[in-house]
């Protein structure tokens, strides 16, 4: 590895909306920043879904962060899994892909890899019910997705078919909400007509939460608003049920009077809950911080961890003033802690305000013209806040080829009802274990055989260094 210089060496792990925030907020500086992410690419989150439903190409939701970046000499990137950090002495300890560890020395580090999907203790879920916090996970949906209808195309038992019609999604927040009606949109509108023993538009789509509605943080009024409209489109709202089981067959829910119901569903996503993934218990241990429930790290109003001025943590791995794991959070604090560490390493001493939150609002699409948006006291549901979903997305898509890209494509899809990003693979999405995972030979374990499984059906849960931020 290159070796940095001895003075002004930051060190940015994640490189999601707050890492990618922070590193702007630092280039053409006098001190060198390494930005290190276990992928090449900046994602954007909360189109995974468009992605997982053929609207939109994984290419038209990412942007290689050496291009992003490749303007500002003083911003090297870095392939590799922040593992384990020395704080007394200033070294992060990184994974290459295929196992090779190596050191990085730092003067100020801004740790922003965001959160991994949470089972609440089921982590067993996991192997029948897929996540969606990146790349992969979204074509392992889209591939669970559009094979249920073959599959359903193909079977001969009507009770075997709409099994495979069904599909069972855990937790009623923005990505559960936004994933139930793209289904339903996808199967009552493009694929309508292109099948001929099944029938797509029969398909059931079973959205269960503990709450007492979908989108409850959006506010009463809004929450309404979208029930009525998931109801038009043919969701089934299974609100007040919290899922206690899931296998290859479907899911078990228990309402609130503790009956507990069997639903069958050959395809569960889950959608609900998300933990810190395990380099922020590294991190904790290395610098005495404090953890909350999720065991995302407690900071202060400045960003950094007590009694460590030189490290700030910032996006969803951050907790602050029960701050939302959003990506406007990720973004201002992203770029808070840049300019702050800028400030430091200039010698400017004018003294920085405690960081503030300004809160932009939230927005959620749900159908073809249809969408909520809540921004402080606006609230719009239907065409208006469809539109204004629009305008968010386009303006914060990374990247004019993926600006003009996704307006095009989107216009197709509204106005024809085509989805053309489609195409799957019979085979495991990528290689079939975790490039960042030791071979049996590295573990110490006993060589034999090997044993493929579907790396590609389990979600990110217990990868340090991830990035959603």
């Amino acid at each position: 590895m290159t070796v940095q210089p001895a003075q002004g060496r930051v060190v940015i792990v994640g490189g999601g909306f707050g890492g990618l925030f922070a590193a702007r907020a630092l280039r053409d500086g006098p001190f060198s920043i390494t930005l290190v992410d276990r992928s090449p690419q900046h994602v954007f989150q909360p189109l995974l879904y468009q992605c997982a439903t053929g609207i939109l190409s994984e290419g038209q939701i990412t942007a290689p962060l050496r291009r992003i970046l490749q303007r500002h000499r003083n911003i090297r990137v870095v392939t590799a899994e922040a593992v384990d950090i020395d704080a007394a002495n200033r070294t992060l300890t990184c994974l290459r892909p295929l196992g090779e560890r190596f050191s990085l020395p730092y003067d100020h580090l801004i740790v922003a890899v965001g959160v991994s999907q949470s089972y609440f203790g089921h982590d067993e879920f996991a192997q029948y019910s897929p996540g969606m916090k990146t790349i992969s996970d979204a074509l392992t949906i889209r591939r669970r997705i559009f094979g249920a209808f073959d599959l359903a195309e193909t079977a001969t038992d009507p009770v075997e078919r709409q099994t495979w019609l069904t599909f069972a999604l855990v937790g009623a927040g923005p990505t559960g909400v936004e994933l139930a009606g793209q289904i339903r949109e996808l199967a009552t509108k493009t694929l309508r007509d292109e099948y001929r023993r099944a029938k797509p538009e029969d398909a059931r789509v079973l959205l269960f939460d503990g709450g007492p509605g979908p989108l409850a943080t959006f506010g009463d009024q809004l929450s309404g608003k979208v029930t009525q409209t998931l109801r038009e489109l043919g969701v089934e709202l299974h609100m007040g049920s919290i899922v206690t089981s899931v296998d290859a067959d479907g899911v078990v829910a228990r309402d609130h009077q503790g009956n507990e119901t069997r639903y069958a569903a050959r395809t569960v996503l889950w959608t609900a809950g998300v933990a810190a993934p395990p380099f922020a218990t590294a991190l904790a241990e290395a610098t005495g911080a404090e953890q909350d429930r999720a065991g995302r790290i407690v900071v202060r109003d400045d960003l950094t961890i007590p009694g460590h001025p030189e490290i700030s943590v910032v996006g969803d791995m951050m907790s602050l003033r029960k701050l939302p794991g959003v990506a406007e959070v990720a973004m201002q604090t992203g770029l808070y802690a840049g300019r702050r560490v800028r400030r430091e390493l200039t010698g400017d001493d004018h003294q920085l305000e405690p960081f503030r939150y300004h809160d932009l609002g939230s927005a959620a699409y749900l159908a073809r013209g249809k969408a909520v948006v809540s921004a402080g006291p606006l609230q719009l549901s239907g065409f208006p806040g469809w539109v204004v979903w629009l305008f968010i997305h386009i303006a914060f898509l990374t990247g004019y080829r993926n600006r003009v890209g996704a307006i095009l494509t989107w216009w197709v899809a509204f106005t024809r009802d085509i989805r053309r990003e489609r195409a799957y693979t019979t085979r495991e999405v990528g290689r079939v274990r975790d490039l960042y995972q030791p071979t049996t030979e590295e573990a110490g374990a006993p060589t034999g055989p090997p044993q493929p499984r579907a790396a590609s059906d389990q979600p990110s849960t217990s990868k340090p260094g991830t990035s959603s931020d």
